[in-house]
């Protein structure tokens, strides 16, 4: 039986009236994702690791080469209500730089009252108070398409905030291939 004629069941869409709190599964598996760009995962899934390493310089801003290499990932699930608080090392040709990535996911809800504000605020301050140079970096994923009217209506402020706003598939493009990892595959190549 072809089952490209035929819908599979999608990961993190099913019946449910309700949305089953999926924010907190996009937490688990981009803090994974993110984890698995670490140049230490490198060897054991290369076609894995090259994805993760493109999401990884998508959520930094930065043009990815062979000679970056991310380094000492380390990712925070709710620290502070933080939806994820992300530290890395970026390695370029033996120059080393501090990163902070500060990430909220929103499946389909609206931001609350000075949501973004209040998370930036607390997340400056920490790297206020740190000896070393941290080169911070704010990101607002949602699950709204960009040319969906409520992308613009829920979220259109975040820019205005510091805020690079991304819908979740742009982060990724659907034109890969699939890698050695079913839970990477479901999650960012068929949703």
């Amino acid at each position: 039986m072809k089952t490209d004629l035929i819908e599979m069941p999608k990961l993190m869409e099913d019946d449910s009236e309700k949305d089953g709190r999926p924010e907190l599964v996009m937490d688990y598996i981009i803090s994974w994702t993110l984890r698995r760009a670490d140049v230490k995962c490198s060897i054991e899934k290369p076609i894995l690791y090259r994805y993760c390493r493109e999401i990884m310089a998508k959520l930094l801003d930065i043009s990815l080469d062979n000679n970056i290499l991310f380094e000492q990932v380390k990712v925070w699930k709710q620290e502070q209500d933080i939806d994820l608080w992300v530290e890395l090392q970026i390695n370029r040709n033996g120059i080393c730089q501090q990163h902070a990535i500060l990430i909220e996911d929103k499946f389909y809800s609206k931001l609350r009252f000075n949501q973004l504000e209040n998370y930036k605020e607390c997340f400056d301050a920490h790297y206020a108070t740190q000896t070393d140079e941290w080169h911070r970096h704010y990101v607002l994923i949602t699950c709204i398409e960009r040319n969906d009217s409520k992308f613009e209506e829920y979220y259109g402020k975040a820019p205005s905030l510091g805020y690079m706003l991304l819908s979740f598939y742009e982060i990724f493009g659907k034109n890969h291939k699939e890698c050695e990892s079913d839970i990477f595959n479901e999650f960012w190549l068929h949703w």
